[in-house]
């Protein structure tokens, strides 16, 4: 007999490629009482039209939470907040909900508020694990993240204080740079490394770009934007 209450799952789907969903991943969303989907201020549910294309969701219950793209954190609160709710009126029916987010949960992933506030809640969450864009980028480029000793820094980049993680050692990622691509590529230029940089465009997505020289890159650079800067220079 089930608990009466359900349990969230925040799962990971993969960047975009379909192929690149976990078994996981495919078995809880099979198993499922309900479905779901964070929608943003463009209305597109683009974790949706990566799922169909292995589980059909339209043959479940599904629940669209609202996921505003802002800076505005009273927006963004009142969003979450909204979200947990709605998750938790599911829970005390006894229904299991995954929550499925593009790349994984654990990496700059807005479900994760919502996760914590139903976890702060009471209630019974899992964090899934997923392919992270930052993975898939490195792999569309074919180069390794980081070798040997070699460190890591993962970091946004409309971060505007990206710029002094790029003088320290390591290689470097920097996620989600459309909003400030100009200026990430003035910040490479100045420092001699845009012979060390790729950057990926909707990786996995409908649209892809690969950009092997980042002279190149569109200054009208989708969301979905992945830059990986390499201590030494790699094969274009």
């Amino acid at each position: 007999m089930r608990n009466m209450r359900g349990k969230l799952y925040s799962v990971g789907i993969g960047p975009g490629d379909p192929e690149l969903m976990t078994l996981k991943a495919v078995r809880l969303l099979k198993e499922c009482d309900v479905v779901a989907l964070p929608q943003g201020d463009n209305g597109v549910l683009t974790a949706k039209n990566i799922v169909n294309q292995v589980v059909n969701l339209d043959e479940k219950p599904q629940l669209v939470v609202y996921m505003p793209m802002t800076k505005d954190m009273a927006a963004m609160d009142k969003a979450h907040r909204e979200g947990a709710d709605a998750i938790e009126k599911l829970l005390d029916e006894g229904k299991n909900v995954v929550f499925i987010t593009l790349g994984c949960p654990t990496v700059y992933a807005t479900c994760i508020y919502v996760h914590k506030l139903v976890l702060q809640d009471g209630y019974d969450a899992e964090l899934v694990a997923g392919v992270t864009s930052i993975c898939a980028v490195a792999a569309k480029l074919n180069v390794s993240l980081c070798e040997r000793a070699e460190p890591l820094i993962v970091l946004p980049g409309s971060y505007k204080e990206s710029a002094k993680f790029l003088d320290g050692p390591g290689n470097k990622v920097l996620m989600k740079s459309a909003s400030e691509i100009g200026r990430v590529v003035d910040e490479l230029r100045q420092r001699d490394l845009i012979k060390h940089s790729g950057m990926v465009e909707r990786c996995g997505l409908p649209g892809e770009k690969v950009y092997r020289d980042l002279e190149k890159v569109d200054p009208n650079s989708s969301y979905f934007s992945v830059i990986l800067v390499k201590e030494k220079e790699f094969d274009k």
